[in-house]
């Protein structure tokens, strides 16, 4: 992941929180311009500042880093429901998806 797609993460999950880059900055500890400088590619973010955002967030590194990470929550119900079927329901689930492509 380049700094450019890790800053778009950053203001993805800052504005789903409803958070201003100045709250976030300040809920770090840091100057009400720090988040906005990342988010603009201004200043380089380190591995113990992103583990700090993520964590202020409320997300799991995890959904930061996921592939799809807009749908990561909901990919992640689907999955915990699936593990949760018997077999069978789970063969019927697999068979009802296919026929709906």
């Amino acid at each position: 992941m380049d700094l450019k797609e890790l800053t778009l993460r950053i203001g993805y999950f800052r504005t789903r929180k409803n958070l201003s880059a100045r709250e976030l900055s300040l809920r770090l500890g840091k100057s009400p311009t720090y988040i906005n400088q990342i988010e603009c590619g201004n200043f380089n973010i380190s591995v113990p500042v992103l583990l700090d955002i993520i964590e202020v967030l409320d997300i799991t590194c995890a959904e930061f880093f996921a592939d799809n990470y807009a749908e990561y929550r909901q990919d992640k119900e689907i999955i915990e429901i699936l593990n949760k079927l018997p077999a069978e329901r789970k063969k019927s689930f697999i068979d009802l998806m296919k026929n709906t492509k």
